[in-house]
């Protein structure tokens, strides 16, 4: 199942039952004044006690609740030592999913804290020989229902039935107190038992029908879920032809759109790790993100062979060809159909079109700067200029690590937005082993094969300009 969808519903609905605990406040003030007017008989002194209950109760409900969110919602909490991660840690996924289940942990804590504490409200105030509670016995477990856990609606519904058993028990004690005929003739054991087999009877109804709505909605997410995964997995396999298809169009793109994937998802979450957009790069932003970026260069298919495989430096007239691909590739994503509601298709077509803009101004095709570029187009700079440093192309070798991240720091707030630049300096080591990765991966392949191909033939033009031009005399 969708772990990101349970733990917004949890979030959701922890906020709903927190809303009704701290409705619960109102309750003291206003049995004391529907005392006062004659309506209700309820001693100060009771009111004063659920006022003990429910006071520090929803207090300490909306700091498990509020505090603790999803994982975008408290990023900034940052101290590596506070969560126990590793100095290495934070710059990996497992930083980002150990925050998640950490937050989830606590939103597990309200959860129980937020249904158990109105059970055990709702049982208090059944004591009362003038409280009529009844149906409110079977309220938090119908709430239940609402995180679709079977496990947990089970459980809630025992709690509240023994909670009831209680509560009956000591609101006939209290009615015998104030010497009700009924309980006088009966005695305080046989009136409750009676009482007790009465709620037993509805009992036995609110936990059937809690448990087939339970159970049914969660059978509906799971197929729900099923669908959408194979929809997702349609989308993954679409997304993944996209670089073979490069490849056999230009020598190079192919294994760079892969390279930028990885490197988009690292970068994304670094960013976050760093306190920064943690409101916009949720979990599933950076996915779209990571996927949409397979189709960031696809405007190359317009741009004729002999210019994308060129061995060498391009022209003036040639880079002005190759600089029409971002609006190549926004023209052929306007075509493409609706993904995930089209905000795939929003992304996709804003790092087709703005990639080559830079922060500070002076990139193509629209000279944009600064947070005009949209932010998926400014992480995605990144990731296509780091590639394009640590690999070999025509015109260059592959730069090291080292002279790559001096790149990234020059071009801070140039060509990068700042935080973006911190957030590939800081991924250094980790890029540095990705990248080796990738190496070794492609060393063996077809593809490098072909590569080095146009290495020969790029030495061989650049030898015979050589020649050519007299600075190589091969009689000498």
């Amino acid at each position: 199942m969708d772990t990101n969808f349970f733990l917004f519903n949890k979030e959701s609905i922890n906020k709903l039952v927190t809303k009704v605990v701290l409705a619960t406040n109102i309750l003291p003030p206003l049995f004391v004044v529907l005392t006062m007017v004659g309506i209700f008989g309820i001693d100060d002194v009771f009111a004063g006690i659920v006022s003990a209950i429910v006071i520090p109760f929803s207090i300490i409900q909306l700091v498990v609740v509020y505090c603790f969110r999803r994982v975008h919602s408290y990023q900034k909490v940052d101290d590596a030592a506070t969560f126990g991660f590793d100095s290495l840690a934070p710059v990996n996924k497992v930083d980002f999913d150990s925050r998640e289940k950490i937050c989830n942990g606590w939103q597990t804590l309200g959860q129980y804290t937020g249904l158990i504490g109105l059970s055990l409200i709702v049982a208090f105030l059944g004591t009362h020989a003038h409280v009529g509670i009844y149906i409110g016995y079977s309220l938090v477990t119908f709430l239940s229902c609402l995180y679709f856990n079977v496990r947990l609606t089970c459980m809630i519904g025992i709690i509240d039935y023994f909670l009831m058993i209680v509560s009956v028990y000591f609101k006939t004690t209290n009615k015998l107190k104030e010497g009700m005929p009924e309980i006088v003739a009966r005695g305080v054991f046989d009136t409750s038992v009676a009482y007790i087999a009465g709620f037993t009877i509805e009992f036995v109804f609110v936990f059937m029908i809690s448990y087939y709505i339970s159970k049914r909605c969660y059978q509906a997410l799971q197929e729900a879920n099923g669908k959408n995964e194979q929809l997702k997995r349609t989308e993954l396999q679409i997304m993944g032809f996209i670089p073979d298809m490069l490849k056999s169009h230009e020598v190079f793109t192919g294994y760079h759109i892969k390279h930028t994937v990885v490197y988009m998802d690292m970068i994304c979450r670094e960013v976050v790790r760093q306190g920064n957009y943690t409101d916009v790069l949720t979990k599933s932003e950076i996915e779209l993100y990571s996927s949409a970026a397979n189709l960031h260069d696809i405007g190359k298919i317009h741009i004729p062979d002999h210019i994308l495989n060129k061995p060498g430096k391009f022209t003036d007239a040639e880079f002005e060809m190759m600089k029409r691909h971002p609006q190549e590739g926004k023209i052929l994503l306007e075509s493409l159909p609706k993904i995930r509601g089209g905000r795939f298709n929003e992304i996709a077509e804003q790092m087709a079109y703005y990639h080559h803009e830079k922060y500070g101004g002076g990139g193509y095709p629209t000279g944009l700067s600064g947070n005009l570029i949209p932010l998926c187009a400014r992480l995605m700079a990144a990731a296509d200029v780091l590639d394009a440093l640590l690999s070999w192309r025509p015109y260059k070798e592959p730069w090291d690590i080292d002279r790559a991240i001096e790149e990234f720091e020059k071009q801070k707030n140039k060509q990068f937005e700042p935080c973006i630049a911190d957030a590939v300096i800081a991924l250094k080591p980790v890029i540095f082993m990705k990248s080796q990765e990738f190496l070794m991966d492609e060393q063996m392949t077809k593809e490098l094969e072909r590569e080095s191909e146009w290495r020969n033939k790029l030495r061989q033009e650049q030898f015979q300009e050589l020649y050519n031009s007299g600075l190589l005399n091969i009689n000498k």
